[in-house]
């Protein structure tokens, strides 16, 4: 009797050795990422099955019925993480300027007006000319401005479309527009007429909005442009260098149009 009693106890302990091994190692064979048949484990299933709207699918919490909601009046959307301009590393640079161009707070910058005035022009452009703007802008205006207004901004005949219109486009050397103080002159106006175009008071439009290629900084670059356009028609060719006299023509003209 003693023996079979030894013998009872061992086994029970083995099996119950055996069952909490099998415990252990289901477990494991069962983990998402090990080959198996059988579905995976859910340890966690209140992080598995959460409540979530997916894109374009059927929703019952709204009245119309969709996941997919508009942006709420007044907001914009831009990423969790945002930088100083003062404080921030080189890499998030580009990120600050995306979230100042999301928020456009700067009205003199990505529309051309005084601060709480929007029938109000800025006289001068709110930020620095450098020649790599020059540059930039001089490359913008001869692929979206020159075919209308003309390489040397001139409008009427000047550009191979332009010369084509009933109403030739303007002469952007004109007076009207070289005073800062006038109604046409102030950077704030050249800038809205790219950015918005530009209608006449009767509703007709007298010229397309360029927004949808010519961002704010190119805008500015191209009023920049402009600028140096229209101060070189009163320069004296005899005050400039040699090299950049050997540039021009007889008569102070480009030896090729467009360029120089």
């Amino acid at each position: 009797m003693m023996h079979n009693t030894k013998q009872h106890s061992t086994l029970t302990a083995v099996g119950i050795a055996a069952v909490l091994a099998s415990m252990l190692t289901a477990p494991m064979t069962g983990c998402r990422g090990d080959r198996s048949e059988k579905p995976p484990r859910q340890f966690f299933p209140d992080m598995d099955d959460q409540p979530k709207l997916k894109a374009q699918s059927e929703s019952e919490f709204y009245e119309d019925g969709h996941s997919q909601r508009t942006r709420v009046a007044g907001t914009v959307p831009f990423g969790d993480n945002t930088y100083s301009s003062d404080h921030a590393p080189a890499w998030a640079q580009g990120l600050i300027t995306d979230q100042e161009d999301a928020l456009k707070g700067d009205e003199s910058y990505y529309f051309g007006t005084v601060s709480g005035a929007d029938d109000q022009y800025v006289k001068r452009m709110p930020m620095q000319v450098t020649k790599e703007l020059l540059l930039r802008g001089q490359e913008r205006f001869d692929i979206y401005c020159s075919m209308c207004h003309g390489y040397d901004a001139k409008g009427g005949q000047s550009g191979s479309v332009g010369r084509l219109y009933a109403v030739p486009p303007s002469n952007l050397l004109d007076a009207k527009y070289t005073d800062r103080n006038g109604e046409f002159g102030a950077d704030g106006y050249l800038f809205h007429v790219m950015r918005d175009g530009l209608w006449t008071p009767t509703g007709d439009l007298r010229m397309p909005s360029y927004s949808h290629a010519i961002d704010e900084r190119d805008a500015w670059s191209i009023v920049a442009y402009i600028r140096a356009l229209q101060a070189a028609q009163n320069v004296d060719v005899n005050t400039l260098d040699p090299s950049d006299r050997a540039k021009l023509g007889a008569d102070g003209s480009t030896n090729a149009g467009g360029e120089g």
